[in-house]
């Protein structure tokens, strides 16, 4: 909401009182050739008070359009200080979003040069499995260690029966596995196991193995793999008769063509 000026109206009023000095003097002639000293002295004190309530009226005048300059000043302040916050806001915006894209890079990098053990149970016959620990990032994995929740066990060398947590990976840790290495441990069913070693061996169909391990930069990484032997049992390799089928299968297979050649 705008304001009118006052400086019309002190115009207006000076002029209505100039107008009436001089009025009084045209209106009234013969009063002015009469006219005693006294009487111009107080002509004079007239003028004077009249100039007098002019200056008074500049002065008002000044100091309401200075009052106007300085409440315009103040707006504009408090806009430029509103502008320079949302240009202070949009920039710090700018930094967060760069910070979140350049953090975004760092962690996708660090993904992609980091290791990755994979543990897997790879069915390779009738009911036997091979564990696989294997590192399939782009750097060596430190310090490994693995652990596993049950007592698996597993046919180890010359013939020994032994629980996958005596292994040194498993016991001692502190080792290191390159990229694209593997290591393989060879596992049998339970009464597999109970017959060859003449002793009953109760193997777990459910375990879970977590790996510990340091990646590049010294990141500490802990993944766990669950795995089930009953799932596996349903596989070809822990099919009993699997191997059979195959065999008849390729002799059903032999005998067409061994016709075909003595024609």
């Amino acid at each position: 909401m705008t304001k009118r000026s006052p400086v019309p109206y002190v115009v207006l009023a000076a002029l209505a009182l100039v107008g009436m000095t001089f009025g009084w003097v045209l209106v009234f002639p013969r009063w002015v050739a009469d006219v005693s000293a006294d009487r111009v002295e107080a002509a004079y004190s007239a003028l004077e008070a009249l100039f007098a309530g002019l200056a008074f009226l500049g002065l008002l005048s000044t100091i309401w359009i200075q009052r106007q300059e300085l409440r315009l000043q103040r707006m504009e302040l408090v806009q430029t200080r509103e502008e320079m916050r949302r240009q202070a806001e949009a920039q710090e915006k700018s930094e967060r979003a760069l910070h979140a894209q350049a953090e975004a890079l760092r962690e996708e990098a660090e993904r992609q040069a980091r290791a990755y053990l994979r543990i897997s149970l790879v069915p390779t016959g009738s009911s036997s499995w091979a564990l696989e620990v294997a590192n399939a990032g782009r750097s060596p994995a430190e310090d490994v260690r693995l652990s596993v929740d049950r007592q698996v066990w597993l046919w180890g060398r010359d013939d020994v029966l032994k629980l996958l947590s005596q292994l040194p990976l498993f016991a001692k840790g502190g080792f290191s596995i390159p990229p694209g290495f593997t290591l393989s441990y060879a596992l049998q069913d339970g009464r597999v196991l109970s017959h060859v070693f003449e002793r009953p061996v109760e193997q777990p169909t459910q375990f879970a193995i977590t790996a510990h391990y340091r990646s590049n930069g010294g990141r500490r990484i802990e993944e766990t793999s669950r795995f089930s032997l009953d799932l596996l049992e349903e596989t070809s390799a822990g099919d009993k008769d699997f191997w059979t089928r195959q065999v008849v299968q390729a002799l059903r297979d032999l005998k067409p063509r061994e016709a075909r050649a003595r024609v």
